[in-house]
């Protein structure tokens, strides 16, 4: 059974048992609750995971940022959502499952997502970069600035809400 929910420390145990397959398959940004900045998210925002059975297989968090959010914020999982090709990004669970709970969690404020485009610490951050460029095309983020977020350069795009959920549904 796979589900999808907000997390807190009560489910730590989780998060530990995710962050160790994180660490031996190289995804350094959420390798520890310190690399994750577990504690600080949840000061200043949430974290949701999905599960499959008992496990997490994904996780992001979401956390304030300029005047809304900051959405996918260490965005990581373990396996792709069975969504078939997908021009979408629907084979993220953080962009399919995670996301809507986070666009309830930030009520009507504008949210963000940032894409990392120097520091590629899983092996996989440029590709995510080139897809949002993709995802601009059609009109689901617009490219708000290039700028330096949490000392590395990033480009912060802003999610256009109404045209997401247009294509999620």
């Amino acid at each position: 059974m796979i589900y999808t929910r907000q997390i807190s420390d009560d489910d730590i145990h989780d998060v530990i048992t995710f962050m160790s397959e994180c660490y031996r398959r190289g995804y350094m940004n959420n390798k520890s609750l310190i690399a994750m900045k577990w504690e600080w998210c949840l000061e200043n925002g949430a974290w949701f995971a999905t599960y499959k059975d008992d496990s997490i297989i994904s996780v992001s968090g979401i956390h304030s940022f300029k005047d809304g959010y900051r959405a996918l914020f260490r965005g990581a999982q373990l396996e792709s959502r069975p969504a078939g090709l997908n021009k979408y990004h629907m084979t993220s669970y953080c962009f399919a499952e995670q996301l809507p709970l986070q666009i309830n969690f930030a009520s009507r404020a504008p949210i963000y997502i940032t894409t990392n485009i120097e520091n590629d610490a899983s092996g996989k951050m440029n590709k995510i970069d080139k897809l949002f460029h993709i995802l601009e095309k059609q009109n689901i983020v617009g490219h708000e600035s290039t700028e330096e977020v949490f000392y590395t350069k990033q480009n912060v795009w802003r999610l256009n809400v109404e045209k997401y959920n247009s294509i999620r549904f």
